[in-house]
């Protein structure tokens, strides 16, 4: 379908507002000439002619002028999209919700939303997306996901954590991950993000470098963590092999436009204290992330009990592992006192 020339249009407007300052002004004081109506007279008005009062030349003048020139407006500046007609879901202030209303983006960023004629007012866009009938809102954010593992989705479900993990996934990554299975799963993993209005995810898993590319590929943002675990993993032998990794991911991917690499130890029962203090050493080396799973189960927190006669976020602190960095995912099983230390942390 052709598109209607926004130019024209603007123009159009502009001359429409001079012409009826004029059409107006007569309207309102002559009357209309028959339709064979000729004037006779130069100088006094027949029956039926429009009749005129006697007027300065420079009235005309300035009524030719407004009719001829568009008055002036500041210029519509370049927008490469505008999303316009959908009932728009804002994060300002007031939290509004502006049905219609009207998104302008130009390359990667957001620089307006606002009602359509307002947008329309501001921006000319190289595309327009017709969002009638849509919800336009903010991505979603996914703060813990270990992206691959949709490749093993159906195995062995609805068994608890501590079974599933040591009986099924530990052994199923330990025969089938690789480089190519994680670059595989991240892009089905990334397709069904993006379908689910998913554009921001956090992540921890192996060959991370794998799927910061994928990421990046698929226009989405990351915090990506190399997993470090006690026992041999698909991409490390030993935990300092994993921290090693884990450096030169930082290394290769800070400052990147879309990822935010990190440091990720897999769990206070999977990893030593040296292994989890030195993790989070790296992190606050680097000024990255640290990613954690914390009080996910209940076995988790016997574990801690048991081990070291505290909580699982009591252990960590202790050790001095958490900081402002630190993203600790679930922390289901925490108490009172457990949440005061993660907010003063």
């Amino acid at each position: 379908m052709m598109k209607p020339n926004a130019h024209s249009v603007k123009n159009v407007s502009k001359t429409a507002t001079g012409f009826l300052f004029v059409f107006s002004y007569l309207r309102g004081r002559g009357r209309f000439l028959k339709p064979d109506a000729t004037r006779r007279s130069t100088s006094l008005p027949q029956v039926g002619e429009i009749q005129f009062p006697r007027m300065p030349k420079a009235f005309f003048a300035v009524a030719v002028a407004l009719a001829a020139v568009p008055a002036a407006q500041p210029a519509r500046r370049a927008a490469s999209l505008v999303v316009v007609g959908g009932t728009v879901i804002t994060e300002n202030a007031a939290r509004q919700v502006l049905t219609p209303g009207a998104v302008a983006i130009r390359g990667t960023d957001i620089i307006d939303v606002d009602r359509p004629e307002v947008i329309a007012g501001r921006y000319a866009a190289t595309e327009t997306i017709d969002a009638r009938d849509q919800i336009v809102l903010p991505g979603l954010i996914n703060t813990h996901t270990h992206a691959p593992m949709v490749m093993f989705r159906g195995l062995a479900d609805d068994l608890a954590l501590m079974e599933w993990l040591q009986k099924y996934i530990f052994p199923a990554e330990a025969k089938t991950v690789s480089a190519d299975f994680v670059r595989i799963g991240t892009r089905l993993a990334a397709l069904e993000m993006i379908e689910s209005g998913t554009t921001t995810y956090a992540d921890m898993y192996y060959f991370e470098e794998e799927i910061a590319k994928a990421t990046r590929e698929a226009g989405l943002r990351g915090v990506l963590g190399e997993t470090i675990i006690q026992f041999p993993s698909p991409d490390a032998k030993t935990p300092a092999e994993g921290l090693a990794r884990a450096e030169r991911f930082i290394a290769a991917f800070k400052g990147d436009s879309l990822i935010v690499p990190a440091v990720a130890p897999h769990a206070m029962y999977t990893n030593d204290k040296a292994t989890l203090v030195a993790s989070a050493e790296l992190g606050r080396r680097y000024g990255v992330p640290v990613l954690i799973h914390l009080a996910e189960t209940e076995d988790e927190v016997r574990i801690a009990r048991d081990q070291y006669h505290l909580t699982p976020v009591g252990y960590l602190d202790s050790i001095g592992f958490l900081g402002p960095r630190t993203l600790a995912a679930h922390g289901i099983w925490v108490t009172d006192d457990d949440i005061q230390v993660l907010s003063q942390r």
